[in-house]
């Protein structure tokens, strides 16, 4: 797989944000790379996407391509805002997603891609192999000279069970993981065993976002992985 010397993620939707940026309960990133540009889930309105993207200078009309982690609205509803701006580009969705996610990206004017097992979409850009848990979801794999980074939507399967998916789809070591890990309503135990199961498979620097919880920061630093809070608006580079 080939890789990308650097990488900019930057948190364009989620729950908390920035002063002037707009908050609401969903996930996108915009990732931009020395090779390619693409978003990773629209959040749930095309108006935050717009605006958010906006306010960091981000043209969405210089997209290479769009992947959505799963079907769900907080995570494909600010598609619109992209087809806003550009059309025929490839919307890389898991296989088993309901037949109107694909209706709707078609009649969007965007080229919807149903990925079953993993592929790479871009030069050291990887989408592994979809998951079930319900629903049906895949994750992305940044392949950062060094350091590849895993994106993730909900973590519905389970955030261990991702990782793991990624690291045999690549035979990769994932050092960074970023985005929502589906813990937020889950105990202290639920919390420590997915935190030391990543943590086993080699993660060792986690930015928790969307649907995360707090508790999972405290655990995990307390498992020695190196932990960093990041509202919508800011960036990190990889």
């Amino acid at each position: 797989m080939e890789e990308v010397s650097r990488a900019e993620v930057r948190v364009l939707v989620d729950e908390r944000a920035l002063p002037g940026y707009r908050g609401e309960y969903g996930l996108s990133l915009y990732i931009a790379t020395d090779k390619w540009r693409a978003l990773f889930d629209t959040g749930q309105s095309a108006e935050t996407v717009a605006h958010n993207a906006s306010l960091a200078g981000i043209k969405l009309s210089q997209l290479d391509f769009v992947v959505l982690s799963h079907e769900h609205y907080d995570h494909v509803g600010g598609i619109a805002a992209v087809a806003a701006e550009v059309k025929g580009l490839p919307v890389y969705v898991p296989a088993g997603v309901n037949w109107r996610l694909e209706r709707t990206i078609e009649e969007a004017g965007l080229k919807p891609v149903r990925t079953l097992t993993g592929r790479e979409v871009a030069p050291g850009a990887f989408v592994t192999t979809q998951q079930y848990g319900p629903p049906y979801e895949h994750s992305m794999l940044i392949n950062v000279h060094g350091s590849p980074a895993l994106l993730l939507g909900c973590s519905h399967p389970g955030p261990s069970k991702m990782v793991a998916k990624a690291t045999a789809d690549l035979g990769l070591t994932i050092s960074t993981l970023i985005g929502g890990l589906h813990l937020a309503w889950s105990p202290e135990s639920t919390i420590r065993t997915q935190v030391e199961a990543i943590k086993s498979l080699g993660v060792s620097r986690l930015i928790p976002l969307h649907c995360s919880g707090d508790l999972v920061m405290e655990v995990a630093r307390r498992a020695g992985i190196e932990v960093r809070r990041a509202l919508a608006g800011e960036a990190m580079i990889l």
